[in-house]
Parts: C-alpha cells; sequence; structure tokens
C-alpha cells in the first residue's frame, strides 16, 4: 500500500489546487502533508476557525479570510484546512475559491480540505482531488506499537499477533488499544492480542457496522450443499500465496440465492472457515440507514473491511440494502449512488477480500449484482433433497449427543419431504423437548409426532417457493448436488 503522504506530493506536484482529503484522522491527515510538504521542500500551513492559519496568518480566521492568506504565502505552499467542508456550503466562499484556482495551481499552491465526509459543490467537483486517507498499514501499525512500547520488551511472534489483531483500527484507536494492552498485558502475549481484538470488535461493530463473527464450523457442520462445499474447497486452495506465482488472483466472492431457512447464513460461516480466515458481517442496512453520511459510512467499512485482510466479508439479505434502487417511478437516487459505490468495491476490491452474500427474494436483487466480476458463482439453495434431509436430521442429533445410527431416519426423511434445514433442526428439537417432558429418552416415534405436526413453509408459500425455482434455471448453479455448471448469469442485465 502506497504511503499517503506520496500520493499528497505527487497530487500536488502535478498542479492540483485543491485536494479534499477525506478521514475522520485530523491529527495523522495533518501529519502526513507535513511530510509529503518536506518532502517537497515546501511550506506547511494548517487553518482552523479558532487558531487561523498557522503560522503564516493567525488572523485569517473565516474561510475567505483564510484563502486570501494562502494566495499571499512564500510558495510552494501546501495549506490544510480543517472543517472546510462545513464553509463550502457559502457561496460567497465557494466563489472565492473558484477565482483563486488559475493562482493556486501556477504558483504551487495546494489547499487541502480535511473532512470526515465528501461534501463538494457542483462548481469544485471538478477541480477538485477527492483522496481517502487509508487506514494504518502494518509498517505504521508497527512504528506506532514502538512508540508506546518498550523496545525488546516482545518476541517479533507477539508483536506480530497484536499488530495483525489491530488491522482496521484508526491510529487513534489502535494506540489506545496498544496502551490498554501493554497495562495489562507488558509482555505483549495472548492476552494483550485479545484485548486489541475485543477493542476491533467493539469499534467495527459501533463505528462501521461491521461485526466480527466467530465461527468454526466446518463443512461437515453443513448438512447438504454439496456442490457449494466442494467448490469452496476448490477456492480455498487460491487463497494460499503459492496461488498467486501461479497466477491465480484470489477468489472474489460468492452469492447465494434461495428458499428461507436452507443454510445460506451458515453457508457463509463454512465459507470463511474452509477459507481459514476471519468473517466480517456487513449491516448495511445500518451503514445505510442516515439520512446524511450513509456514502461515507459505506466507504469507511468497506475500507476497514480491506484492511483486515484476508478476511471474509457477509452481507445477509444484500437485496434489502438497496431495496428502490432501480431505475423507473419512484426510485430513490441515495439508494442507487450506493449501489453504484458498493458494485464498483466488488469489482475493484484490493487485497484477499472474499464476499459472501447471501438473497431471498431475487425480484428485488438489482441486476448490477449479477453481472460477471462482483462474484465469481451464483448459487441456488433449494430445500434439501432426501439425501440431504437425512444428514441434516443426523447432524442435529449428533450436536445433541446422539447417535443418528440408532433411528431410521430414511424414514423420517420421507416423512419431512419439503421441510428446510431450519425445520429439520426443529423436528430434532421439538422431539427432545417431548421425550423429557415424558421423563425418557428420545425415540423415533417423537420425531415422527414433531415432523407431522409441524407445517413447513414450502405449504404457505408453494407459488413463491416455485417461482424461485424456475428464475434459478439457466442463472444459477445448484448448491445441494454435482452437476454441470449452467449459464449463470444468462438474461440478467448487460
Amino acid at each position: 500500500m502506497r504511503r499517503p503522504e506520496v500520493e499528497i506530493g505527487e497530487l500536488w506536484a502535478a498542479g492540483s489546487p485543491v485536494l479534499y482529503l477525506v478521514t475522520v484522522e485530523e491529527v495523522r491527515a495533518v501529519a502526513a502533508c507535513r511530510l509529503a510538504a518536506e518532502a517537497a521542500d515546501g511550506n506547511l500551513a494548517v487553518w482552523s476557525s479558532q487558531r487561523g492559519l498557522e503560522p503564516i496568518a493567525p488572523d485569517a480566521r473565516t474561510p475567505i479570510a483564510a484563502i486570501q492568506a494562502a494566495l499571499q504565502a512564500p510558495a510552494p505552499l501546501l495549506a490544510v484546512l480543517l472543517d472546510f467542508h462545513d464553509a463550502l456550503g457559502d457561496p460567497d466562499v465557494v466563489r472565492t475559491l473558484r477565482d483563486a484556482l488559475p493562482r493556486l495551481s501556477a504558483e504551487g499552491r495546494c489547499l487541502v480540505i480535511v473532512a470526515p465526509r465528501l461534501a463538494l459543490p457542483d462548481g469544485l467537483a471538478s477541480e477538485a482531488s477527492v483522496m481517502r486517507l487509508p487506514l494504518p498499514g502494518e509498517e505504521e501499525l508497527s512504528a506506532l506499537l514502538a512508540s508506546v512500547d518498550r523496545p525488546g520488551s516482545a518476541s517479533p511472534a507477539d508483536r506480530q499477533r497484536v499488530l495483525v489483531a489491530a488491522r482496521g483500527l484508526t491510529e487513534t484507536q489502535a494506540r489506545r488499544a496498544f496502551q490498554r494492552a501493554l497495562r495489562i498485558d507488558p509482555a505483549l502475549g495472548l492476552r494483550a492480542a485479545e484485548l486489541v481484538l475485543g477493542e476491533k470488535k467493539r469499534v467495527l461493530s459501533r463505528d462501521l457496522g461491521l461485526e466480527l463473527v466467530e465461527t468454526q464450523e466446518a463443512a461437515d457442520s453443513l448438512g447438504g450443499l454439496e456442490s457449494f462445499k466442494a467448490w469452496m474447497e476448490e477456492r480455498a486452495l487460491a487463497f494460499a500465496p503459492d496461488a498467486r506465482a501461479f497466477g491465480l488472483p484470489p477468489p472474489r466472492g460468492v452469492l447465494l440465492v434461495g428458499v428461507q431457512g436452507c443454510g445460506k447464513s451458515l453457508a457463509a460461516k463454512v465459507a470463511a472457515s474452509q477459507l481459514g480466515v476471519p468473517l466480517l458481517r456487513l449491516d448495511l442496512p445500518r451503514v445505510m440507514g442516515s439520512a446524511e453520511g450513509a456514502e461515507e459510512n459505506l466507504a469507511r467499512a468497506l475500507s476497514a473491511a480491506e484492511a483486515v485482510a484476508p478476511v471474509a466479508v457477509w452481507v445477509d439479505e444484500i437485496e434489502k440494502a438497496f431495496a428502490g434502487s432501480g431505475p423507473g417511478q419512484g426510485a430513490d437516487a441515495r439508494a442507487a449512488r450506493l449501489l453504484g459505490s458498493f458494485s464498483t468495491w466488488l469489482q475493484e476490491r484490493a487485497g484477499a477480500v472474499f464476499a459472501v452474500a447471501t438473497a431471498n427474494d431475487v425480484s428485488r436483487l438489482p441486476p448490477e449484482l449479477l453481472r460477471r466480476g462482483r462474484f465469481d458463482e451464483l448459487f441456488f439453495v433449494d430445500l434439501p433433497d432426501a439425501a440431504a434431509r437425512r444428514a441434516i436430521l443426523a447432524l442435529h442429533l449428533r450436536k445433541r449427543s446422539r447417535e443418528p445410527d440408532g433411528f431410521d431416519l430414511a424414514t423420517l426423511a420421507d416423512a419431512c419431504e419439503d421441510f428446510s434445514g431450519a425445520e429439520l433442526e426443529q423436528v430434532v428439537v421439538g422431539a427432545l423437548h417431548r421425550a423429557f417432558a415424558q421423563k425418557r429418552d428420545l425415540e423415533l416415534s417423537d420425531l415422527r409426532r414433531v415432523a407431522q405436526d409441524l407445517v413447513p413453509l414450502f405449504r404457505t408459500y408453494e407459488e413463491e417457493i416455485k417461482a424461485l425455482r424456475e428464475w434459478s434455471r439457466g442463472r444459477a448453479r445448484a448448491a445441494g448436488r454435482e452437476g454441470a455448471v449452467v449459464d449463470l448469469f444468462r438474461r440478467a442485465a448487460p
């Protein structure tokens, strides 16, 4: 990853009169600009409404005065303007800045607007260069840890474990996490790494709508879906370092569509386990819920996910997040922009980030998500067949300390035709309740009785499920059986 001061210096040298630096890390942004100015043997000034343009014009406390002072200062100049995005709502400020653009560019001056969100008026959008300050990489985190730790106090392996735990944190968040960990565990052992990881979990969930999901679900914990598991086993090999030397890019992800309760969410956990990477659950409705700042929230969440790589990112019920994004009357322009940003990220994301998305209602699934390059594969998850039902019933019996061989699962599976995986689990749980209430061990009759009483979802939504199956024909690969790969995206939008 390129260091931010290098990119700032290049944009400045190329004649950019305005650089809009999007970040919540104000101190780190100023430090990067300072390094860029030093590398170019130029001058640096920092403006705020309280301190003016320090050190050259401390009395220039209004936005217009700051622009005028920057024009009078010795060049080359990098003038950092804090919270200046609020001033861009004033037409007089925008007019003053637009009038100054030719001189700024010609005389080697650059105004760097540091703000937590992008808010450029139309008159400046084409003139300003926009840059998002990336989260600290491992080199920066290592230097930060060294600045708060005693040299030689921890082994290289322990330090590396703590640094990996800190990926995805801002500089300020990482500093606090390191300091807390060092107070509790000065040797930076396992306890320190756990504390840093715990801080990251809180930050990701609270600020970014990302949940670090603890999962150790192996492939054999997912009943059925043989084709999906075999495909994931193959893709997991491409996550190995020697795959790059072979010419393989990291696998991009998978989209799972299908019937509710048939294991799509569990499949996401199994995918992360098969890849051997952490699983981040991205709560898109929460990230996009705010009326203002939704686009910035999404960008920050996706940036954090890339910083944690290698990682799997799970987006559950993705169609709900982008409801109203399609063209036509009543379309939601903001949802359409967010869909565009997310689709671009799916296409161009850097690093080993494997996206796992699930969807129930394909009628609301934006065509943009079906285009090749967003995901490697599209799987249809149907109700389990007889063999899969037996496997699922056996799995849930084993989880509850019952030996499946003691039950006639073939007969029971036939009695559970059109049951989803979730409903099969309830057959086992309900039968255990029945046996426990009668103060005896579980019997086949308990399982059969509960199965007889349970009304599966299929009976209520038979038409919808059949329509979903018809949609998948020629569009998706069956997740539950081995078979030829069909034309995945035939009839999808170009």
